[in-house]
């Protein structure tokens, strides 16, 4: 791999560690959220679930989008949309406001992997896609819930319940 493909792929790994850092925020804060807004273990299920309906629904769509604006623009939108949305969760004011955000967060942080491999298909020859795509796919191991829950929860405790949301926005 030469040296301009390995910023790229230091890239991705950096913006895909970000995408699951941020997305993670909120259950590490899980029930210090729980508690202030006084939410059921069902309404708890729904707010934490409400990320992933948006993120599904929005990958095909967003996948016809970086064909047609390409994985920079993509990219770039999705990042800012996804940061603002995330700090938008740590001051939402009630569970229906914070439903929402979430939400955005699914519907913004869904630009990720279409425009990642888009980007790996287009700097990548053929002879390192195994690589680049055995990197870019580990980092969804090694970050879930090890690495970034350790993190997040030292950041929640130090911090209080929405702390974590604040710093990863």
């Amino acid at each position: 791999m030469n040296y301009r493909r390995g910023w790229i792929c230091v890239f991705l790994f950096t913006l895909t560690l970000i995408n699951y850092t941020d997305r993670m925020a909120l259950s590490v804060s899980a029930k210090p959220i729980a508690a202030e807004f006084g939410l059921s273990s069902v309404e708890m299920g729904y707010l934490l679930s409400s990320f992933l309906w948006a993120y599904v629904l929005c990958l095909i769509p967003v996948g016809l989008l970086v064909d047609r604006l390409g994985s920079k623009t993509v990219n770039a939108a999705g990042i800012a949309l996804w940061s603002v949305a995330t700090v938008c969760t740590g001051f939402a004011p009630s569970y229906l406001v914070m439903l929402l955000t979430r939400m955005v967060m699914g519907m913004s942080e869904s630009t990720n992997w279409p425009a990642s491999n888009r980007v790996i298909r287009e700097w990548f020859p053929a002879s390192e896609l195994g690589l680049v795509n055995g990197i870019f796919g580990a980092l969804r191991v090694a970050t879930r819930r090890h690495l970034l829950g350790a993190v997040l929860d030292e950041v929640r405790a130090r911090g209080g319940g929405r702390a974590a949301l604040f710093n990863v926005g």
